[in-house]
């Protein structure tokens, strides 16, 4: 089995995890246009060493506090 078979059957997986079946069959042009640009995308980010790690801080609204009342 070639390299490109591969990627086209890994890329049809793909898209029937998330959930694309009928993309799939109709547009899969634009399918595997998402998947590169997710690809591009993941390999932008860098992955914390803590897996419990957030990526940002959390959010906390303007002005309240733990225990000021």
């Amino acid at each position: 089995m070639s390299s490109s078979e591969d990627e086209a059957r890994e890329a049809e997986s793909l898209a029937r995890a998330a959930g694309l079946t009928k993309a799939w069959a109709k547009h899969r042009a634009a399918v595997l246009e998402a998947i590169a640009a997710a690809r591009k995308f993941r390999d932008g980010f860098v992955r914390p060493a803590d897996p419990a790690a957030e990526p940002m801080p959390s959010y906390r609204v303007p002005g309240t506090q733990e225990g000021a009342r």
